[in-house]
Order: structure tokens, then sequence, then C-alpha cells
């Protein structure tokens, strides 16, 4: 069973979408999430099919990556 979210930040996008940025277990490990969100017809939050979703001890490297 999957943790719940431990949002770090949320953008906002058009048309009520986001990016949510979050940290959360799957499979026994940690990852952080970068997904797209959007709201349903009912108004209900649901991620989107595009993200990434990159296990916590490679974060380092993609933020000295960032840097250069």
């Amino acid at each position: 069973m999957q943790d719940e979210q431990e949002i770090i930040t949320i953008l906002e996008k058009a048309r009520g979408e986001t990016i949510k940025v979050y940290v959360m277990d799957f499979a026994g490990k940690r990852y952080l999430h970068i997904r797209e969100w959007y709201l349903d017809k009912n108004q209900l939050e649901n991620p989107g099919k595009r993200g990434v979703a990159i296990p916590l001890e490679k974060v380092d490297v993609l933020l000295e990556a960032i840097k250069k």
C-alpha cells in the first residue's frame, strides 16, 4: 500500500491543471515525483500521464546537473 504524499510545492497551470512536486513511498522505496494533475468533470483532482518519479538517492545528481 502506498503512503501519503509529502507535498513539496504545487505550481499552477491553466484550466485547473497543476504540477505537483512531492515525495512518496512505492514498493519500499522513496521517490521524488514531478507530475501534472488535472480536475475531472466532478472537480476531483487526478494525476495525469505526464510526470516522472526519481529515486530519492538520485535527486542530488539531478540537482547538480540543473546547476550546471
